[in-house]
């Protein structure tokens, strides 16, 4: 009785193996095909791209540093406001 368990439990994992060996036969053999198609749109949708020009780059990291220092600066003064007040209210407490 056990070994007749053993038998099938061992036949169950060999056909779970042979069923996903197949599954992925198929899946390797689409996978190459699919691949050639995804360079191929990819190299159509890179001659779509419009790349900025040198001055347009610097312009906009200009943009991005006045405005990270300008956040930077507006926390810095809100979280000093804010330590004030606190420090008020707990001076009264």
């Amino acid at each position: 009785m056990r070994v007749l368990i053993i038998l099938v439990f061992i036949g169950a994992i060999l056909g779970a193996v042979g069923a996903l060996a197949y599954h992925f036969r198929l899946t390797l053999l689409r996978w190459k095909e699919k691949i050639a198609i995804f360079v191929k749109e990819v190299r159509v949708e890179m001659q779509k791209v419009v790349w900025p020009s040198r001055q347009e780059v610097y312009g906009a990291t200009f943009v991005v540093l006045v405005s990270v220092f300008a956040l930077t600066v507006a926390i810095w003064l809100e979280d000093l406001t804010l330590s004030w007040v606190l420090d008020l209210i707990l001076k009264l407490a």
